[in-house]
């Protein structure tokens, strides 16, 4: 337990780069090939990691739901296959695990370095309970919470599982979310609520401007859906996207926010003033001569 998290190489938190994942949620449309130019694309933004779903679509007795989601959906075959080619491109892969079958394959056969829950899910403490028994690391989207109690009893859940390696996402699920609904102070109150935890920032707005805010707020971990067309009304997901341009700019602008707010110690500091007086002495004598 505790503020940071080492994944290979990277720490997550404290002492960190901000950890940026681009969700690939379903905008692939069960499309492998499309679900690798996801990938590509998160490579090209310098994303860190690219997240999908799963989902047992047989299960869903709802036929609305079952037929609306299904045309959305990776085989697992499909989704191994991305687990590899992830690998060979050296980004980070994981699955958000939507059902308890779905959460047996993400941890035994694909055997990713992160578990996700996503907030339809996050108020199920008997999924919570089996997520954590994983023994993996977790990133949880509050987006269904109310209170701070329900937050407490999700995280207690994943702890009493086994696992204490936790990533607590702020979140909102409404799509999109206006600005004066996504209440980005959110993040220090998770800080506050636990200390001890990592605390990032799932996005559901338009554009990339409010990630931006939420890094300057303490998000140590950003996700962000993309696609490759906003405008695609086959999911909710598209419009709250960034495309592939985007995304780069986003990720862009996180890096230079980073360098922005990072404390620089004295003697670089005065190291920099000294090199500003000497440029600003040449420009005094130029004007004198």
């Amino acid at each position: 337990m505790g503020t940071k998290i080492k994944l290979h190489n990277k720490i997550i938190g404290e002492g960190g780069n901000v950890y940026i994942i681009a969700e690939a949620g379903v905008t692939h449309f069960g499309d492998l090939t499309l679900a690798k130019k996801q990938i590509d694309v998160a490579i090209s933004a310098g994303c860190d990691a690219v997240k999908f779903q799963k989902r047992d679509v047989a299960s869903i007795n709802d036929e609305y739901w079952r037929k609306r989601l299904e045309y959305k959906e990776l085989s697992e075959d499909a989704i191994l296959e991305l687990r590899d080619y992830s690998s060979r491109k050296d980004i980070d892969f994981f699955v958000t695990p939507h059902d308890i079958k779905s959460l047996d394959f993400v941890n035994a056969v694909l055997d990713t370095p992160f578990i996700k829950v996503g907030s339809g899910e996050s108020l199920d403490v008997d999924f919570l309970h089996r997520v954590g028994s994983c023994k993996k690391p977790v990133i949880v989207s509050f987006g269904l919470h109310l209170s701070k109690d329900e937050i407490k009893k999700s995280v207690r859940a994943i702890e009493k599982g086994g696992t204490k390696q936790i990533i607590l996402l702020h979140c909102n699920t409404i799509y999109p979310t206006q600005p004066h609904l996504v209440n980005l102070g959110a993040i220090n109150e998770i800080k506050q609520l636990f200390p001890n935890y990592v605390v990032g920032y799932s996005d559901h707005t338009l554009g990339w401007h409010i990630p931006l805010a939420a890094v300057t707020l303490g998000a140590s971990v950003i996700e962000k859906h993309i696609s490759f067309d906003k405008n695609d009304n086959r999911s909710l997901d598209c419009s709250v996207s960034c495309e592939p341009e985007e995304l780069k700019l986003m990720v862009h602008e996180i890096r230079d926010i980073e360098k922005a707010i990072k404390q620089i110690d004295e003697a670089e500091r005065n190291k920099e003033i000294m090199k500003a007086r000497g440029w600003v002495g040449k420009m005094t004598n130029k004007k004198l001569n």
